[in-house]
């Protein structure tokens, strides 16, 4: 984890999905050859032991597959150099996360925000059965059918993506700032779109909103926690106190995470205004390290300490999520029955299955370790490492392999799907709220 905030963050590996974690980069300063840097700081900082018959061979990307756990990573230069310009918002390309399933097509798992997919309307839960380029049809057998296909298009050219339900987005391949949040009402929506001078800026968009929430209540949505989310987030947090909501549901499913600083801003929003914990780590030694909540701006916002706090997770919800989460819980700002988790089909649960993913139900991700990145100064080379666990704001909760699930008291809720289009499980969440007040 870097000791530099900016630069700390959570991560996980999850299927299809870009996704989160907590990672610092400590400049090694170094003559040393690559593997002897890599072996050094493998035993030096590494949570779990490693005998030394780990380190033979001289690919490091090979010893660090076959040796670190599924959390840890070797990048070359280039690698790590493309993965922080990602990881600062700046992307390239349509946008989209996705997976396949037989006899239903191309699945759209994630969609971007400000991303070309998210511009022509596509959203998160479509199914695409065919897609168009240069006057070509194709129809895909599997998803890397569909990554060669999209990969063929050159920048700028027109990409038809032809729904299931027969509607058709027309994305193409380009650079843009990601946007990391979006908040609806049932009048209103507020979304980040480019700024004519560069970034991002708030844009009204009110074929965002949700009819069927309550008055006096909003909904944010958070897909990850990197670039400019918090930044996003504290605008969001402002408006909602300045159109006198009462309410808030929080939309964590399949947010993996991203940087440590980002959670620490806005559990701020949660806070008591004050210096509060928002997260310890632990290493090896028993070493721990304080992370509390953080201002994005001098003039941050909070939200009322009678704001009504309800959050949607399910087993994408990983490391910063659940780590903000932790915070809202020990904050007294969140109870465990307003957690509503996705309950998944039988339909769902056996795509997982045959598509040799984890099974993971009506529960949050449970990731509760940290990694940091360390870089070669010299190579530029990276080394991402599980170096800690995280606990709770309490100092004792740690949900690494647990999450949170029904038997803390949280709320499940079918879901036919991760995502559905018309998101119906966002809906039957409305309901449930709707009979507690």
């Amino acid at each position: 984890m870097r000791l530099d905030l900016k630069n700390k963050l959570f991560k996980i590996a999850f299927p299809c999905v870009l996704s989160l974690i907590i990672s610092a980069a400590f400049i090694a300063g170094c003559s040393l050859s690559s593997y002897d840097w890599f072996v050094k700081t493998v035993k030096k900082h590494y949570f779990y032991p490693v005998d030394d018959s780990a380190f033979e061979g001289d690919d490091l990307k090979e010893i660090a597959g076959r040796t670190l756990d599924k959390y840890s990573a070797y990048y070359t230069a280039e690698e790590y150099k493309n993965l922080m310009k990602s990881n600062s918002g700046s992307k390239s390309g349509i946008g989209i996360s996705y997976s396949f399933a037989e006899g239903k097509g191309i699945y759209i798992s994630s969609v971007i925000g400000n991303s070309p997919a998210y511009i022509s309307g596509l959203r998160a839960g479509e199914w695409i059965e065919s897609a168009s380029l240069g006057g070509e049809t194709a129809v895909f057998e599997k998803s890397s059918d569909f990554a060669d296909f999209v990969n063929s298009a050159k920048e700028e050219e027109k990409i038809n993506l032809n729904s299931s339900d027969g509607k058709v987005y027309t994305v193409s391949k380009s650079e843009y700032t990601a946007s990391y949040t979006y908040m609806a009402s049932n009048d209103n929506a507020w979304i980040f779109s480019s700024a004519a001078n560069g970034g991002l800026a708030v844009t009204p968009l009110y074929s965002e909103i949700i009819p069927e929430l309550p008055d006096g209540t909003a909904y944010i949505n958070i897909s990850q926690f990197y670039g400019t989310a918090s930044r996003e987030f504290d605008i969001l947090v402002n408006k909602f106190n300045a159109e006198k909501f009462t309410s808030l549901i929080i939309d964590l499913r399949s947010n993996g995470g991203g940087y440590v600083n980002v959670m620490q801003d806005m559990a701020y929003a949660f806070s008591n205004n004050t210096k509060t914990l928002a997260m310890l780590s632990r290493d090896k030694k028993g070493r721990e390290e304080k992370f509390y909540c953080t201002k994005v701006s001098p003039n941050a916002s909070v939200l009322a300490q009678d704001t009504k706090i309800y959050v949607l997770a399910n087993s994408g919800t990983a490391s910063a999520s659940e780590a903000l989460i932790g915070a809202m819980i020990c904050y007294g700002r969140l109870e465990y029955e307003n957690i509503f988790l996705s309950d998944y089909s039988e339909e769902y649960l056996g795509w997982l299955q045959s598509s040799g993913q984890e099974i993971k139900n009506a529960r949050s991700y449970g990731k509760g370790i940290m990694q940091s990145t360390f870089v070669n100064s010299f190579t530029k080379e990276a080394l991402k490492l599980t170096t800690a666990q995280i606990y709770w704001p309490d100092e004792k909760t740690c949900i690494h392999d647990k999450g949170v699930t029904a038997e803390d008291g949280c709320t499940p809720v079918p879901a036919q799907w991760e995502r559905t289009k018309g998101d119906e499980e966002l809906k039957a969440v409305i309901e449930i709220i709707r009979t507690r007040t």
